[in-house]
């Protein structure tokens, strides 16, 4: 039979490729007629499919057949020498290692052939030396090599040499009498107790081959006597030892070798599985017995191992026995090149009876969860893989987890619910936050009433939870931001740090890992579990520097957090720092975020795997939610994919937008959708031809869309539901999303270096589709960024939009403008705690986002609270809804489907504001959150607006709560100004000196008592000088009981004040006022005698409380009741001309909610003539700087006036309409100098500012 010839392996080297040539070229020599074509037809046939490929590829456009044997010889070469060069080399030589079963001479002899390739020249024997010693693979011996001083590769190699023989000595020597084991046969029978004895005492004696018997210890006592020698562990007398004088490479003394040295632990050689362990060894005999119940019936835990040929097996775990064993059959099928050693050791099973063994071998394996490492086992002719307790030792089993099926599934239950119940935050190192500026303290801000029970009551949960406490001071604050959780009544705190800490913190890296990695690492696994943990952030504990800077700043005080916050920029690098340590060493365990993913081949594993992050999770008082959590599926969502154990693919769902797009109506979707589709042209083969129909109706003149359009759609759709249309995340690419919003959906497209990630869309509600184009587009920024919170979160990113207001909506470093929407302002806030940037494109850029958000599919609800919140208003809710569909109807309509041309002429003033304009869902027309009203439900509401008798700039703040309508500044002015009772009422100013400004609320206040009113009912008046704020007491025998108790009322509510201020009246100067005010802490001043200015801020209130009174005109004390505290809650609620803020703000922190009703008279102008009484006049020419010339319209007499003593009112209309400017200029009226009589040190404006 003629002998084959392999096949050429075309990826050896070129020598090796020589010497295939040569030998075929031999063999064919051999051949009579192999000549010409014969030649080449037998080397095309010999070389194989592989190579023959590249032969075909080489010799294009030339056949292989048709070339002599010379040049396919020619060619071959070639490309085998071009394939191998210096580096490649280099870096093979630079890798060797050896292995644990290669011969060290060999070892040696492998470098020297592969140094020749390297061409290093004069390096040659330091290259040798230093890969020598670092490929040695023995620690002891390297060390060794490395103390050794001027070592050269010569000495390296005689060293490395002498050490394998006197290693291959020292294995030989190990061998087990077989007196012993016929001494075992023999006790056998007499029981397991007689065993046990006979095991000890064969651990402590051993036998020589004479049959002669000796102790161990007392023949190791003397040099001179026969027995297991300590120098090298032969038994033999010590003083003829040859390695008596050797030096130990483990501990380094001289007089024995390593395999006897002492810090050595060895197990014993000779084991049975029924448990013959040395007695002396507790180590071994511990494991043993807390193992021993690992196992029930029949049931075994298998465990497979790995080679570093990638072939496996599995084994059987048995704690009971020391050593491994395998078949010889189930070995070759391992390594068929393992070499298997002659060895003397027996084992005995449970009967006594002797297993067949072959001999022993060494392989490098490792299992799921370790690295590679050599382990030995006996070779045995039949039977079962047993994997004993060494080897298990060797691969860092922890055998804790080595437990039965059954038992799994129980302890699973048992350690999450311990998990579910863990509180208190991580047992970890405090975490340090790193801050770089100065500190900001921002002021508290405004909480609904119908939140602050809920708010207070989250924060009391807060502090009985330890995760925030009260403080009284902080040099940092930051104002709370309170969204609703998803029940819509819980709201959740969060610190708004945009302004504040985030800013001024170091950026952190996070170590997210790529989602590549992560796929990869789920590569063989089938059973998969995803773990929630509870309140990440809120998990991770501060230290005390740093606990203060993340203080918030509420209506009930400051609170510091003592856990990481949600808000601050750095959070999530940082739990995925903390996280990752924590289960760093955990195989089968993925961290992203606050998810833990565990995977393992089969449940035996996966559990195993589960079972120690759950256990490590309880070590570090990790709380999980067990609700989010899935266990023991077979597939699952992951960063976008769908994963089993098959391997994971694209979730097609993310691009359901574009491939199940329905067909367009007009030329404006088809033109939108073909943008779409160039944009993933290079997905598209051949994308011009086939998209050619399409492009034809966009340059005609008329749509038209029949069977070929269609079909040529639905082809070009086909090809996005491709794998290749979707580019793979990776969080280290730079992302950008882009948004856009039409008035029936929103869309986003998720990119990475120019590619999509995901597409997202969704339609809008049909309260939403009541947004003006501005709130829309915010929305959809806003939901975007929610819905991509997975990919997004943790890592910057840039925002495209086709709206340029969003630029400063969103801008990362400013604020908001308090004037926006209330919605929009919660969605600004929220996306502070993301990292990104904001650019601006036009919408011919953004085509196919543009596509998807006008032909968005249904999504599933989103769980948002932002909604329109109207404020109540002095009209019925139906009449407002009818007459705005009246007199607004268009608008609502270009609201809903956009501005045409005819409506921008016809509305310019609310063309203007048409990105601020929105609708509710019934109807209701919105300036961001003021209701827009209706010309013929204006009077009502200025009504309201003026029913508390306050001045014009009190009337216009609060109209900047509820309500706009165009021209509403010059209403206001008409109305206030029209109002006969507080013109009558109001008195000349008078000169006086004003009191040191207060430093805080309620420190100064004064008081006074003013009256009869009805002619018997004194008011008692107090006053803060810092907000402002007043309170009225009424009473009908104004004493010094009566004013304690008054006092001690407002003290109660408001606190004791530093100071209090009176006049010299009895009711305050009585021992019994003086002494309880003392006995409080509070410090009493009285004015000067005679001289009511003194106490200017409580004489000025008091002016201001008899005209409101006076205007009240109550015949009864209810009535007079009822109307004062109608002034009081106005009063309060309106900006003060002093301080420009309201009293309620100031000293409450809020707004108070209040209904309006306003009255409106006819427009006349009051002046004080000669009596100083009210009169009528209009004035007719201007005879100064200060001085005009009035005409009395009752007896058309002319009088010079100063401008202080008049006030300006618009002629009386009967609608609510202002004058023009040219109208008031024919009149020649002043309006800039009119003088609020309440307030003598400011003067007040009637017109200018728009509300």
């Amino acid at each position: 039979m003629e002998p084959a010839i392999q096949q050429l392996d075309i990826h050896s080297t070129s020598e090796a490729c020589e010497d295939y040539l040569e030998r075929f070229e031999i063999w064919s020599m051999t051949k009579k007629d192999m000549k010409g074509d014969k030649i080449v037809a037998h080397f095309l046939t010999f070389i194989g499919q592989e190579a023959y490929s590249l032969l075909k590829t080489l010799a294009y456009p030339d056949k292989p057949i048709s070339l002599p044997y010379t040049t396919l010889k020619e060619l071959l070469l070639n490309h085998v020498k071009c394939t191998s060069f210096e580096c490649r080399e280099r870096a093979k030589f630079h890798k060797m290692i050896r292995q644990d079963n290669q011969k060290v001479k060999d070892f040696i002899l492998e470098l020297q052939r592969q140094a020749a390739k390297c061409n290093f020249g004069d390096q040659l024997h330091v290259q040798l030396r230093d890969r020598l010693i670092a490929g040695i693979n023995i620690p002891g011996l390297e060390k060794e090599l490395l103390r050794m001083p001027n070592c050269s590769f010569q000495d390296a190699r005689t060293a490395c040499i002498n050490y394998e023989a006197v290693n291959e000595l020292d294995i030989q020597s190990m061998k087990i009498s077989n007196t012993l084991l016929s001494r075992h046969d023999e006790l056998q029978s007499q029981g397991r107790s007689n065993l046990r004895s006979f095991n000890r005492d064969c651990y402590s004696r051993g036998n020589m081959k004479g049959g002669l018997t000796r102790n161990c210890k007392a023949n190791n006592k003397g040099e001179n006597k026969f027995g297991k020698c300590l120098s090298c562990g032969k038994f033999h007398f010590r003083n003829s030892c040859a390695f008596r004088n050797a030096k130990c490479f483990k501990c380094g003394k001289i007089g024995h070798i390593q395999s006897v040295c002492k810090t050595t632990v060895h197990f014993a050689s000779s084991i049975t599985k029924s448990g013959n362990l040395d007695p002396n060894n507790s180590a071994v005999l511990d494991d043993h017995l807390s193992l021993s119940t690992t196992s029930k019936g029949n049931v075994h835990i298998q465990k497979r191992l790995y080679t570093s040929l990638g072939s496996f097996h599995d084994f059987i775990v048995d704690t009971g026995s020391i050593e491994s064993i395998i078949s010889f059959k189930n070995l070759k099928s391992l390594d068929p090149n393992v070499v298997v050693k002659p060895t003397e050791v027996s084992i005995l099973g449970i009967t006594g009876h002797r297993l067949p063994i072959r001999g022993c071998c060494k392989l490098l394996i490792r299992d799921d969860n370790s690295s590679y490492v050599p382990c030995e086992f006996l070779v045995s002719e039949t039977g079962l893989s047993i994997l004993g307790l060494k080897n298990l030792k060797r691969l860092k089993v922890e055998l804790s987890l080595l437990v039965s099926t059954e038992n799994s599934d129980a302890l699973l239950k048992d350690l999450i619910a311990v998990c579910a119940k863990c509180s208190g935050g991580m047992k970890i190192q405090p975490i340090k936050l790193q801050v770089q500026g100065d500190p900001v303290f921002l002021k508290r801000r405004i909480i609904p009433y119908g939140l602050r029970e809920a708010v207070h009551k989250s924060l009391n949960d807060l502090c009985a939870k330890g995760i925030i406490e009260p403080v009284q001071s902080s040099a940092w604050g930051t104002p709370i931001v309170t969204p609703l959780k998803s029940d819509g009544k819980t709201p959740r705190i969060c610190g708004d740090y945009r302004l504040t800490l985030n800013s001024r913190l170091l950026k952190q890296t996070c170590t997210t890992m790529e989602a590549e990695d992560i796929l990869n690492r789920l590569h063989g696994s089938k059973v998969f579990s995803k773990v929630d943990l509870k309140d990440a952030y809120l998990q991770i504990p501060l230290d005390q520097s740093s606990s203060i800077l993340t203080t918030i700043n509420t209506p009930f005080g400051l609170f510091k957090y003592n856990f990481l916050p949600f808000g601050l920029s750095c959070s999530p690098a940082i739990f995925q720092e903390v996280m990752n340590k924590i289960v760093s060493d955990i195989e089968g365990v993925e961290v992203y975020q606050d998810d833990l993913i565990v995977h393992g081949a089969d449940k035996v594993v996966h559990d195993q795997r589960l079972i120690a992050l759950l256990r490590r999770l309880i070590e570090k008082n990790i709380t999980v939610n067990p609700n989010k959590c899935s266990f023991s599926v077979s597939s699952f969502e992951c960063l976008g994919y769908l994963v089993d154990g098959n391997g994971f693919r694209p979730d097609m769902k993310r691009l359901a937008p574009l491939t199940n797009a329905p067909s367009p109506k007009n030329i404006t979707e088809l033109r939108s959708l073909v943008g779409a589709l160039q944009y993933y042209s290079r997905f598209i083969p051949n994308f011009s031809c086939r998209a050619n129909c399409l492009f034809n109706i966009l340059t005609s003149n008329s749509f038209k869309w029949g069977e070929e359009q269609e079909s040529c759609l639905r082809s070009l759709l086909k090809f996005l539901q491709s794998d290749a249309v979707l580019r793979t995340y990776s969080p280290s690419v730079h992302s950008v999303l882009i948004t856009d919003a039409s008035p029936v959906g929103i869309g986003a497209v998720l990119e990475q270096e120019g590619r999509p990630v995901i597409c997202v869309s969704r339609k809008l509600s049909v309260a939403e589709q009541g947004y003006s184009q501005t709130q829309r587009e915010a929305l959809a920024v806003f939901w975007a960024v929610k819905r991509l919170h997975k990919y997004l979160f943790g890592k910057k990113f840039t925002i495209v939009t086709d709206h340029e207001a969003l630029k400063f909506i969103y801008h990362p470093d400013k604020s908001l403008a308090r004037s926006s929407a209330a919605m929009v302002q919660r969605w600004s806030i929220a996306l502070s705690a993301y990292d990104y940037t904001i650019q601006h494109r036009s919408a011919k850029q953004i085509q196919h986002v543009d596509y998807i958000s006008r032909q968005p599919l249904q999504d599933r609800p989103v769980n948002t609270s932002d909604c329109l919140l109207v404020q109540p208003l002095p009209v019925r809710r139906p009449d407002l809804i009818r007459e705005t569909r009246r007199y607004f109807g268009c608008i609502l309509s270009a609201i809903r489907k956009g501005w045409n041309a005819n409506l921008k002429r016809r509305f310019p003033v609310y063309y203007s504001k048409r990105d601020e304009l929105s609708t509710t869902p019934d109807g209701i027309l919105c300036l961001n959150d003021r209701v827009v009203i209706p010309p013929s439900l204006r009077k009502p509401v200025l009504d309201d607006l003026h029913s508390g008798h306050l001045g014009v700039e009190k009337m216009k703040s609060l109209a900047r709560l509820t309500c706009w309508w165009p021209e509403i500044n010059a209403d206001i002015c008409r109305t206030a100004n029209n109002c006969e009772k507080c013109h009558k009422l109001k008195s000349l100013p008078s000169k006086w000196t004003p009191w040191p400004v207060s430093s805080e609320a309620w420190q100064r206040i004064h008081a006074d008592y003013c009256g009869p009113f009805l002619g018997k009912y004194y008011a008692l008046v107090i006053i803060d000088s810092f907000s402002e704020w007043p309170e009225v007491f009424f009473t009908t025998s104004p004493n010094s009981d009566f004013t304690i108790q008054a006092l001690r009322k407002v003290f109660s509510r408001e606190g004791v004040p530093m100071v209090l201020v009176t006049d010299n009246g009895s009711h305050f100067a009585a021992d019994a006022v003086t002494n309880w005010l003392n006995g409080i802490g509070c410090r009493h001043l009285f004015t000067a005698p005679r001289h009511p200015c003194s106490n200017g801020q409580a004489e000025n209130f008091v002016r201001t409380l008899k005209i409101a009174i006076d205007s009240i005109a109550a015949s009864t004390f209810n009535e007079l009741e009822r109307g004062v505290d109608t002034f009081l809650l106005q009063y309060r609620n309106a900006k003060h001309s002093v301080t420009k803020e309201t009293p309620s703000k100031l000293l409450k922190g809020r707004i108070l909610r209040s209904n309006m009703r306003c009255l409106e008279s006819a427009e006349v102008t009051y002046y004080r003539g000669n009596d100083l009484r009210p009169a009528t006049g209009i004035v007719v020419k201007n005879v100064g700087k200060s001085m005009v010339r009035i005409l009395d319209i009752n007896d058309l007499t002319i009088h010079n006036r100063h401008v202080d003593q008049i006030q300006y009112q618009n002629p009386d209309n009967t609608e609510s309409t202002s004058n023009t400017p040219s109208d008031r200029c024919k009149m020649n009226l002043r309006r800039g100098r009119t003088i609020d009589y309440r307030h003598l040190h400011s003067n007040s404006s009637c017109g200018g500012c728009d509300v």
